[in-house]
């Protein structure tokens, strides 16, 4: 893999992550605003948890980004450990991410039984599977294109 390669994938994992880290921030408080004013708990809840999941999510951008700057020009030998390490956290985060979806998912089948989870309702489970969901994606989508498989390769065409 080329410098520059993995400089755009990590560019491109970095505004994604922080995009939808903003997105979820912005999205999140209105419905926590919103869902507390009309008195509806669980949209309240599902704000709240979104808000905090793009909270975390904006940091790790962030982090991500502070540690590229000022890199300069890598050996081959770097560019390729850089990558291999970028591989492994992706695919070990892609694992957590399907943790969180099923965590999510139980959580949001009790709470709509009106059973909470750990003081969590539907709304949290809910907002918890929406961001693994979207993680899982972000991270296996990247980890699949630093091991050399790229987007296309990975669709479910014929």
């Amino acid at each position: 893999m080329e410098q520059s390669e993995l400089q755009a994938i990590e560019g491109r994992l970095t505004a994604l992550l922080a995009g939808w880290a903003g997105a979820s921030v912005a999205f999140g408080t209105a419905l926590a605003v919103g869902g507390r004013r009309s008195g509806r708990g669980q949209l309240a809840r599902f704000g709240l948890q979104t808000l905090a999941w793009g909270a975390v999510d904006g940091v790790i951008a962030g982090a991500g980004a502070l540690s590229r700057r000022g890199r300069g020009e890598l050996t081959e030998d770097q560019v390729n450990r850089k990558a291999r390490n970028l591989r492994l956290l992706l695919a070990a985060n892609a694992a957590a991410d399907v943790v969180y979806i099923a965590a999510g998912t139980a959580i949001w089948l009790r709470g709509r039984t009106g059973e909470t989870t750990l003081r969590m309702g539907a709304g949290d489970g809910l907002a918890i599977l929406v961001q693994g969901g979207f993680l899982l994606v972000l991270d296996a989508v990247h980890a699949a294109e630093i091991g050399g498989a790229s987007w296309q390769e990975l669709s479910l065409r014929d």
